[in-house]
């Protein structure tokens, strides 16, 4: 008998133990009534009734060592044998005070304690049969109360045998529900620890989103720990702007990061991302905005509603992050940016100028500044009214956008006057792109007072070079404007430079130098 099988069933021990002194017991009584009745019956019957015993306990014994069979299934199968056996030794030594009553008695309660079972007392009602049937023979000729005892013997092992088995049962049932809330208890607390782990990184991504406006940077560290939550491999989200069916932020685990295209008002159920195919939920719908969760649809279909509601919670400080985002981007944007003519404004332009001569310091480059004025604007806007002069400062804009590169910037320097930086463009560079700009607003026909487009409108340009004409900022702004009313002061529309007296004149639409 292996120690596994012992732990599992502390009875097992005594019962084996009970056998081994029945045997001996039933060995010497036997011995006794064999020397003692030599000729009498008592000599055969005992001597099978103790064989059989100790047959069935060395069957028991090989199956459990060698075949390793449950002990319950062993006592089964020798109970048959054990009940032969103690009617057999009660018919023998029924002379002998009723030695077997005992082993009767004691047969149910020991299997009853072993096997745990509430059905025993069948075993009771076979034990108290064998008692009858060994000792009937015996009490023909006495008298009936001889007969009640035996029936009153007979019905106490059955009692004894069914109070024993239904204490058992009860003790069982004791058992299992203390095992049931003990694995409850397990399991309500592995549940509690979950949902304190999600608290937790709720708490950490509610930290992470609120801890920068730039959103683009801290979601992707905010899926990173949603996946460790709902330990998922790979799966991405975004942020829909239903009305526009525009992504505002994508970030994905496991997989490269992509864009989704996505109807007005609606949400995808799947996507394909390279070779791989995912599922896709709705898991927040507020106002202009959605969020999307993908992933591989064994994933989608094992969330839980717990699961659901840690997404819902994450997507709604999503969905605020990335409103504040945007109100950061067009505050930011705002802050830069001239309302009129849509060009970057004089704090831009300070700030921009400041990086620009520090890059060209760094590679020894050239760096060019244009400055632009618009010609007797006044005039213009006592002509045309303040409403057809602001269009034309807006047009004014957009034309001198529209002449320069795209690495040239864009400022309003203020009332009708312009400015143009040039990264690595030097003074005859900046002179080229200064006479673009010049004949594309005298050849541009601006909006009247009555919105015609039959307005003229000239401008004035000064340049300036670093480190050609200005060591520095201060200097290259001075120098550019210095040139600047140079060219309002010799004729106007016409390009000026520090140090040159180069201009240009338009006479009836020709260029003179």
């Amino acid at each position: 008998m292996t120690s596994t099988l012992e732990q599992q069933n502390p009875f097992e021990r005594s019962y084996l133990t009970a056998r081994y002194v029945v045997g001996a017991t039933l060995v010497g009584f036997t011995a006794v009534g064999v020397e003692y009745y030599p000729e009498h019956v008592t000599r055969t019957v005992s001597l099978l009734g103790t064989f059989i015993f100790i047959v069935a306990t060395v069957g028991l014994l090989i199956a459990r060592v060698t075949l390793r069979t449950s002990i319950e299934t062993v006592v089964l199968w020798v109970a048959p044998l054990d009940l032969m056996a103690i009617g057999l030794i009660g018919v023998g030594f029924h002379e002998f005070e009723d030695p077997v009553y005992a082993l009767l008695l004691a047969m149910p309660i020991l299997y009853a304690f072993l096997l745990r079972r509430r059905d025993i007392w069948i075993l009771g009602v076979a034990a108290a049969a064998v008692y009858l049937l060994s000792h009937g023979p015996y009490v023909m000729a006495v008298d009936p109360l001889t007969y009640a005892t035996l029936a009153a013997k007979a019905g106490v092992i059955i009692l004894i045998s069914w109070v024993v088995g239904a204490g058992e049962a009860a003790q069982l049932k004791r058992e299992s529900q203390i095992s049931h809330g003990t694995l409850e208890k397990e399991r309500l607390n592995t549940q509690l620890q979950q949902r304190l782990s999600e608290l937790q990184a709720v708490s950490q991504i509610t930290e992470i989103i609120h801890s920068s406006l730039d959103f683009d940077r801290v979601g992707p560290l905010v899926l990173e720990v949603l996946t460790k939550v709902l330990d998922v491999p790979a799966c991405c989200l975004f942020v829909i702007d239903k009305s526009k069916a525009d992504t505002l932020f994508s970030a994905s685990v496991g997989m490269a990061s992509t864009t989704l295209p996505m109807p007005a008002g609606a949400a995808p159920s799947d996507i394909t991302i390279g070779d791989t195919h995912f599922s896709c939920l709705s898991v927040l719908d507020h106002h202009q905005m959605m969020v999307v969760f993908c992933a591989d649809s064994s994933v989608i279909d094992a969330l839980s509603d717990e699961d659901q509601l840690v997404l819902q919670a994450v997507s709604s400080e999503l969905v605020v992050a990335v409103e504040n985002s945007q109100l950061y981007k067009l505050t930011k944007r705002l802050a830069i940016t001239d309302e009129l003519t849509d060009l970057y404004n004089y704090r831009y332009l300070q700030q921009r100028l400041d990086e620009e001569i520090e890059r060209a310091k760094r590679f020894h480059k050239d760096f060019s500044l244009l400055m632009i004025d618009a010609d007797d604007f006044k005039r213009f806007n006592d002509t045309q009214g303040h409403i057809a002069g602001d269009v034309a400062l807006a047009d004014l804009g957009r034309v001198v956008r529209s002449v320069v590169r795209e690495v040239d910037v864009v400022c309003r320097y203020g009332g009708e006057e312009f400015s143009v930086m040039l990264p690595e463009t030097d003074a005859a560079g900046a002179y080229v792109a200064a006479e673009k700009i010049r004949e594309a607003i005298a050849n541009y026909q601006f909006a009247d007072a009555d919105g015609a487009r039959n307005a003229c409108l000239t401008v004035s340009l000064g340049l300036a070079t670093f480190p050609t004409h200005a060591p520095d900022k201060e200097s290259l702004l001075r120098a550019a404007d210095d040139a600047l009313y140079q060219a309002k002061g010799t004729g106007k529309n016409r390009v000026r430079s520090p140090h040159t007296q180069r201009s240009t004149t338009v006479i009836e639409g020709k260029s003179i130098l």
